[in-house]
């Protein structure tokens, strides 16, 4: 049980930075961008084809090494730049005539087939890994987890006050919420919003890619697995509150947590009561009966009124 538990943590890790991607997006372009699971999982993709040029190398302690690292950057940096030139030819026009946003809806939502076929097209169907062979794991207690899921969760905890710091306390992070708040009266302010919307868009990519590549180095890479995510990253977002970095960290833990515990608990109940059901592939599913439960009864987010509303 206590398994389930950190398992969930380091996949409430990996939604959290797939949701801060999706949450820059939604704070100032006020529309939930379905392509944000694809980004996912073409960040993770790239990185996967830079791997296989850049030596691995090894590091202490870990199963990767430094190639993985400078794949990641790669791919942070390639992610950056394919989102702002798709936000450009696509959402920029958008936004320039005021647009309806079922128009931004539809819009993400064709993308989403879009780059899942090119995906499909370029790696095809297969499982991949970052790492051949078996890892190590460390052992305490009973609890069994590698050096690569700790790294996850650090990487994840420190990239998190990074976003919070950068959001809250320098002056582009808060020209971001001036423009999200009033983009007209910021704009009069001398605050370049076509310039704010080009910066949230990098943040997302490089945010995203690491959520990607995260997600391929705990478990493994797999074409929908941003897709399968999708539903966990809208509940951060939505439950964690409107641009809050740690409310939707704090709701991505929760939501981890939720489906590794949750769906654990229900297959121990239905094995005892002789039922067949495999309950890992419902997981989705608890996230989003867990959604409605609290945008019925929380629906400005989880975390209203407390130090997680940021």
């Amino acid at each position: 049980m206590i398994g389930s538990i950190i398992d969930g943590i380091i996949l409430g890790c990996i939604i959290t930075l797939g949701g801060l991607g999706i949450s820059y997006i939604v704070l100032l372009q006020n529309y939930f961008n379905f392509t944000g699971g694809t980004f996912f999982t073409l960040g993770a993709y790239i990185a996967y084809t830079f791997l296989a040029i850049i030596p691995m190398g090894s590091l202490p302690f870990f199963s990767f090494g430094p190639g993985l690292i400078v794949s990641l950057l790669i791919s942070m940096a390639l992610m950056a730049l394919i989102m702002t030139v798709i936000d450009k030819i696509l959402y920029q026009p958008l936004r320039d005539r005021n647009s309806p946003f079922m128009f931004f809806y539809l819009t993400a939502f064709g993308m989403l087939f879009v780059l899942r076929s090119i995906i499909y097209l370029i790696w095809g169907p297969q499982l991949k890994n970052y790492i051949s062979g078996v890892r190590e794991n460390l052992h305490f207690g009973g609890i069994n987890i590698s050096p690569d899921e700790i790294f996850v969760v650090i990487a994840t905890i420190i990239i998190v006050a990074i976003v919070y710091y950068f959001q809250y306390h320098t002056k582009l992070g808060k020209a971001m919420l001036a423009t999200a708040n009033n983009p007209r009266l910021a704009e009069i302010s001398g605050i370049k919003n076509k310039h704010i919307h080009t910066t949230v868009t990098i943040i997302a990519g490089i945010l995203t890619a690491t959520g990607g590549v995260f997600y391929g180095l705990a478990i493994q890479l797999r074409p929908i697995m941003g897709f399968t995510l999708l539903m966990a990253m809208f509940f951060a977002v939505v439950t964690g509150g409107d641009g809050a970095i740690l409310g939707t960290f704090g709701a991505g833990l929760i939501i981890g947590i939720t489906q590794e515990f949750g769906t654990k608990v229900l297959q121990i109940l239905f094995d005892n009561v002789g039922l067949q059901i495999e309950m890992s592939g419902y997981k989705q599913v608890i996230a989003f009966l867990l959604l409605i439960i609290i945008l019925t009864t929380k629906p400005k987010g989880i975390f209203q009124g407390t130090i997680l509303e940021r």
